[in-house]
């Protein structure tokens, strides 16, 4: 059936106007489904109908398309499913009767169809199969393996790219900015000759004092890594401990900041207005104990062991003028609590911020430098061709930066390839085959002064610890899968100092953990998405939510001195899949670069450039500024479609 043209379209769809974007995709549809425009406006209806309610206010956008798309895919391969599944009829008679006469024996392909049973002929043929075929098609280069290699068994030769390749290879957004930061200032010239980057990895901080207390016990102290990285092993006792920790360090640097002599315990009456440190908890008011939707009638401030004997109290939020509140938070209070069932707050104190590193001691090593960042997962949710990562390694060869972040999950355990158990190769061969020889690519076309880092993630199916904090990626892990010498690898979270500019970088999506369980009221930070990130530096922690969602369950209490910010970061990286975004708030840019595949389309990778100390002379006489500090005001930002 020929494809409809787009007047056709727009005369079936004559109660909504379709967007020349969406035009496309509908006619793309009907050639891909053989589909005539009065078929494809009966499946937007059906589509409407089950995904929407009926509502006739829903417009056919290309994304929207693409769902439909995907729902008309799925219902082919579950036919096609039940097919193999069910008894010899004729229908798949008739079907093996044309794969027999459609080739000649004298040809390669009728010499393969003979070397393979119908049932395997079946499995190469029906689409759902073309997939699984597909992953299966040799890489090249030096990490390519005989299991990749060419046989009547993996016939390569004839897999086809899927249609969201096809698609993702059509798109016009390459390049786009989708958001900039410091945009005016101007470009960053290198040295023909560079220097090698200094780098140096923030390591744990002393133990804390003696009336804190170390964050481990002796006995898990002398256990093996391995075994104190067991979450399903903690303790419950060692989890009290901690959060009491939390409270107890916080106090102490609200009572130095603000001279504080003594910090009251809220659970007390307080008939005149007292200072207090808790944390924030979420419970429903009917029985104390259930979690609920979190609003400001649910709150309770939560006291240490010392401050209130581990007791909590409802929180009351009505007379503050201004808050932003989440579950696990540890807040300073200024409030009353008249009869002893509830404290009144009246406002909420700005907890001290860690020091930033001193300017004069990153004179010596801040030179202007360039960095790339990108974020798994880096191919499409219907192949494992890694579309994405090749454009992204071609994109890195071309700019040369003198790092790059190169963040998991590389094969993602949510993949639905995957899950759907349409691949019968294992994570690390499918890294081997499909990643490795980029990342060799990468580093043998990058200058020797240039860094090249992998973050493990905790949807990352080729690292063995699923827990938060997650350790580096071993030696031995990197020479299995395929990884060149030069490319190293970070732990998660981690810090790093690169010519003085301190990073911070944690690859979980507590954003969008955070997002639905904040409540605010007239925040300092307006804009809500750099707001959550905020949360992470003002509670010196990567992960302060508590307790974590289901999926996310597995945060070690026991390695909860890694999850603490050893300094103050210049750059805090949040990879999230909510909105990217880069913003500057108290000289720290906050940054989620986004990823670099969303679904069935491309995502997005951040640039940035860090000028060096001697340019804000020349940056504040260009921009009438005299108050721009190094080096949040002397670095853009670019995100950058892929």
């Amino acid at each position: 059936m020929p494809a409809p043209s787009e007047t056709e379209l727009q005369k079936e769809f004559c109660s909504t106007k379709l967007e020349a974007d969406a035009s496309v995709e509908g006619i793309s549809i009907c050639q891909t489904f053989d589909l005539s425009a009065s078929d494809l406006f009966i499946r937007w209806q059906t589509f409407v109908i089950n995904r929407h309610g009926g509502d006739a206010s829903v417009q056919p956008t290309r994304e929207r398309l693409l769902e439909v798309r995907s729902m008309l895919q799925q219902e082919l391969e579950r036919k096609s499913s039940q097919r193999r599944g069910g008894p010899n009829g004729s229908a798949i008679k008739l079907a093996r009767h044309k794969e027999r006469v459609q080739y000649d024996k004298n040809s390669v392909e009728g010499l393969l169809q003979g070397m393979v049973s119908g049932s395997q002929r079946e499995f190469m043929k029906t689409p759902q199969s073309t997939k699984r075929v597909g992953l299966l098609k040799g890489g090249s280069g030096p990490a390519s393996h005989g299991r990749a290699m060419f046989s009547p068994m993996t016939p390569s030769a004839f897999a086809e790219p899927s249609p969201s390749a096809i698609r993702y290879s059509k798109r016009t957004n390459v390049g786009h900015k989708e958001d900039s930061l410091n945009s005016g200032l101007p470009p960053i010239t290198l040295p023909e000759t560079r220097k090698p980057i200094c780098v140096f990895e923030h390591g744990a901080r002393p133990a804390d004092s003696e009336e804190i207390g170390s964050d481990e016990s002796d006995s898990d102290s002398s256990k093996p890594a391995a075994k104190r990285m067991r979450y399903m092993f903690e303790k419950i006792a060692m989890r009290t401990e901690t959060v009491n920790k939390r409270i107890e360090r916080i106090a102490i640097n609200v009572k130095a900041e603000y001279k504080i002599e003594a910090l009251a315990n809220p659970t007390y009456p307080h008939q005149n207005t007292v200072t207090a440190v808790g944390r924030i908890m979420n419970i429903s008011s009917d029985d104390g104990q259930t979690a609920a939707p979190i609003s400001s009638d649910s709150l309770y401030l939560e006291t240490s062991r010392r401050l209130g004997n581990g007791r909590r109290i409802p929180l009351d939020v009505r007379s503050a003028p201004s808050f932003s509140l989440f579950p696990g938070q540890v807040v300073a209070i200024e409030g009353k609590n008249l009869k002893g069932t509830e404290f009144s707050a009246l406002e909420f104190r700005q907890l001290p911020l860690l020091p930033h590193f001193p300017s004069n001691e990153r004179k010596e090593d801040a030179s202007p430098f360039s960095a790339m960042v990108a974020c798994g997962p880096y191919t499409l949710a219907d192949n494992f061709e890694y579309e994405p990562l090749i454009d992204l390694v071609d994109k890195a060869i071309a700019e040369a930066p003198c790092a790059v972040f190169l963040l998991g999950p590389f094969v993602s355990e949510s993949h639905p390839m995957l899950k759907g158990g349409q691949t019968d190769m294992l994570p690390e061969e499918i890294f081997r085959v499909k990643i490795s020889p980029h990342l060799i690519r990468l580093r043998e076309s990058l200058p020797s002064s240039a860094s090249v880092f992998l973050v493990p993630s905790t949807d990352e199916l080729c690292c063995s610890y699923v827990s938060f904090p997650q350790p580096p990626l071993s030696n031995a892990l990197l020479s299995q899968l395929g990884v060149p010498a030069g490319v190293s690898s970070l732990s998660n979270p981690a810090q790093i100092s690169i010519n003085g500019v301190n990073f911070a970088i944690s690859n979980i999506d507590v954003l969008f953990h955070l997002v639905k369980e904040e409540v605010s009221r007239l925040p300092v930070l307006s804009d809500r998405l750099p707001r959550l990130a905020w949360h992470l530096v003002e509670q010196h922690h990567f992960y302060p939510l508590s307790p974590p969602p289901v999926e996310c369950a597995a945060i070690l209490a026991s390695q909860d001195a890694k999850l603490r910010m050893q300094a103050m970061p210049d750059i805090l990286i949040t990879p999230s899949q909510l909105k990217q975004f880069a913003h500057i708030h108290e000289n720290i840019v906050l940054l989620n670069p986004g990823y670099s595949s969303k679904g069935l389309s491309g995502g997005t990778f951040a640039r940035i450039c860090v000028r060096s100390p001697n340019d804000i002379r020349s940056v504040n006489t260009m921009l009438g500024d005299s108050e721009r500090v190094f080096p949040a005001d002397c670095t853009s930002v670019d995100i950058v479609r892929i």
